[in-house]
């Protein structure tokens, strides 16, 4: 193979490892991960229920996230989020309809998902997001497994007017 053809080939083997290496959110680099791509306006809707999260950049160390769910026009839910930097690890904070904060601290991350576990919670032990594409956004929650009482919401991005 001459180098015009190898080059270009193993650049593209190099950056495809790197994207799958597990992130700083395990420990494994010198700083936090933070799943920047969760930034925008994500909604989804399942039956009567629609879902809408906003996610925004706080600074370099925090994603700040707000969510809230209608069923038949009306607010069923809603529930303030943080992912912060906390004695080194990306943690996700929930709040929701107002309650003291959950912490649930990363335990895995690739560029395009990251899994938060808290097991000691009663439920969800485990908060995941995934992205597939541009345009699509899995937030999901478990028992602590996959297979464990496990709720998805598939969310597509949309305007952040609401």
């Amino acid at each position: 193979m001459s180098v015009a053809i190898v080059r270009p080939l193993m650049l593209a083997v190099l950056a495809a490892a790197l994207l799958e290496q597990p992130s700083s959110a395990v420990g494994s680099q010198s700083a936090p991960y933070l799943p920047v791509w969760m930034t925008g306006c994500w909604s989804g809707e399942r039956g009567a229920e629609k879902f809408h999260e906003r996610w925004t950049g706080g600074d370099d160390s925090t994603l700040l996230g707000v969510a809230h769910t209608t069923k038949a026009g009306k607010l069923a839910a809603f529930e303030f989020l943080r992912v912060v930097v906390k004695d080194g690890r990306a943690v996700y904070v929930a709040q929701p309809n107002g309650a003291p904060p959950t912490e649930f601290a990363a335990t895995a991350a690739t560029p395009t998902r990251v899994v938060f576990e808290n097991p000691a919670h009663d439920f969800p032990k485990r908060v995941i997001y995934e992205k597939s594409g541009a345009d699509r956004l899995t937030a999901s929650i478990d028992g602590g497994s996959e297979k464990a009482n496990r709720i998805e919401y598939l969310m597509t991005r949309a305007a952040c007017d609401r």
